[in-house]
């Protein structure tokens, strides 16, 4: 019988990639360093090939020892799969769900959300992650989070992709700054009379795309980082802003003097759940994502869609 590398070695050369230092790779994986030391030397005789080039306290991964790693991961990746497989299937919708969200939705959401699962999934332990959308995708391809709630179009081809909702934008401002009627045309806004997020922002990319605005003298320079101070800027009448029909629907202009003008068309962005291709846990996903798309519909009063890209 062929004498095969085991999970658990594979796993310790993993954690000295992650760390690049022995003893912080013991420490993360309970054991002492002797024990690591051992465990990769062994793994080293297995396959017949130096991994890690030791030099007093310093290492470095050999060229062959990069692509064992690569390998590594997927093996790893693949043996989760199986153990998700069987705990999805013996008990659906049960253990610990990560869930990353962008915060122009997680601000929107994530109390309801978290209220929705204890209430009604009481095997379920929902932790959410708050983050951009870019690093949220790199959380989930290094397995950091579970499945990730965006704002599409973004670039997901790594990862499966279901598009649950339609979310509308609408034209804010101050209720004298513009006639009531509102503008069909937003390249006639006035010059630098737009206020956005900051361009780490996925919606102010998909609010200037899906509401036609190519006229870039409309936008202010100013970029704001967070929604409250982009209205701020707005209530004091100083120009308008787009906002998405969640936002709008949570009571985010409740008590201020300002109006909402619904676009028309396709201004809108999707909002999306997302997970790994290869994940074990597709029933657990598939039956969250259910869960997830009638809540968008009932809390969020979004346009549910039935696509998957």
């Amino acid at each position: 019988m062929t004498n095969l590398p085991s999970i658990k070695q594979l796993q310790y050369l993993l954690a000295v990639h992650q760390y690049q230092h022995f003893g912080r790779a013991a420490s993360a994986c309970f054991i002492g360093q002797s024990t690591l030391s051992s465990a990769i030397q062994t793994l080293e005789e297995t396959l017949g090939c130096q991994l890690i080039e030791r030099e007093n306290r310093s290492l470095m991964f050999t060229a062959i020892g990069e692509d064992v790693v690569e390998r590594a991961r997927k093996i790893i990746d693949d043996t989760l799969s199986v153990k998700e497989l069987t705990k999805s299937h013996l008990s659906p919708l049960s253990g610990k769900l990560t869930l990353g969200v962008i915060p122009t939705i997680a601000s929107f959401i994530a109390a309801p959300l978290y209220a929705l699962c204890q209430q009604q999934y009481v095997d379920l332990e929902l932790v959410l992650v708050e983050d951009t959308s870019d690093s949220l995708l790199n959380k989930l391809e290094h397995g950091h989070i579970d499945m990730a709630l965006l704002a599409l179009p973004y670039e997901t081809d790594k990862f499966h992709t279901q598009v649950l909702a339609q979310d509308h934008f609408s034209l804010v401002h101050h209720k004298d700054y513009l006639p009531a009627t509102g503008i069909e045309d937003f390249n006639l806004l006035p010059d630098a009379s737009v206020f956005l997020l900051e361009r780490e922002h996925c919606m102010t990319g998909h609010a200037l795309s899906a509401c036609h605005l190519n006229r870039s003298s409309c936008i202010n320079p100013f970029e704001a980082a967070s929604l409250h101070t982009l209205l701020s800027m707005v209530e004091h009448q100083l120009g308008v802003t787009f906002l998405p029909q969640m936002a709008i629907n949570a009571g985010i202009l409740d008590n201020k003097n300002m109006l909402a003008t619904a676009s028309q068309g396709d201004a809108y962005r999707d909002i999306g759940i997302l997970w790994r291709k290869t994940t074990g846990r597709i029933r657990d996903f598939r039956l969250f994502s259910q869960m997830l798309e009638n809540f968008l519909k009932q809390q969020c009063r979004l346009i549910p869609i039935d696509l998957n890209i």
